[in-house]
């Protein structure tokens, strides 16, 4: 019985969602609590979804994002560190279930592609998991960015 009790009390405080009142204060806690060392784009989407794009060290990226609720805002972690190297993809879904596709590339001349604030990649992000596709028609779903730290 104990273990039980035990159990549910780390389920709900793991689940526990820590909100504030603004954007800044939201972003400097998500910064501290995930340690970020490098930069943040924000992306709003088409469907004014806010992406945070995170280099948390030199080569290695995440994806969360940036909520607004009755509550007040909060950052939530919507993928897995990745090692970017010379180029990667990743699949993600939002907070609202909606399915993006995200791609860092080097020195890529792409309509469809926008500049890491840290200058050393480009990055799109387009609808849909892709990944498994050959689709080269795909588009950017980017509406707008801003660098949130550099």
């Amino acid at each position: 019985m104990v273990i039980a009790i035990f159990f549910i009390s780390a389920c709900s405080e793991k689940d526990k969602i820590d909100h504030f009142s603004s954007k800044e204060e939201t972003l400097e806690h998500f910064i501290e609590k995930e340690d970020i060392e490098g930069n943040i784009d924000l992306i709003i989407t088409t469907r004014e979804e806010k992406l945070l794009v995170v280099q948390s060290r030199e080569d290695v990226f995440f994806v969360g994002e940036l909520i607004e609720d009755k509550e007040g805002y909060y950052a939530k972690r919507i993928s897995d560190s990745v090692g970017v190297g010379i180029g990667s993809s990743w699949e993600l879904n939002t907070v609202t279930k909606n399915k993006y596709t995200i791609y860092f590339e080097r020195n890529k001349e792409d309509a469809n592609y926008i500049q890491f604030s840290n200058g050393e990649y480009d990055i799109s992000l387009v609808e849909g998991h892709t990944i498994s596709e050959n689709d080269l028609a795909l588009t950017s779903v980017i509406k707008e960015v801003e660098t949130l730290k550099d």
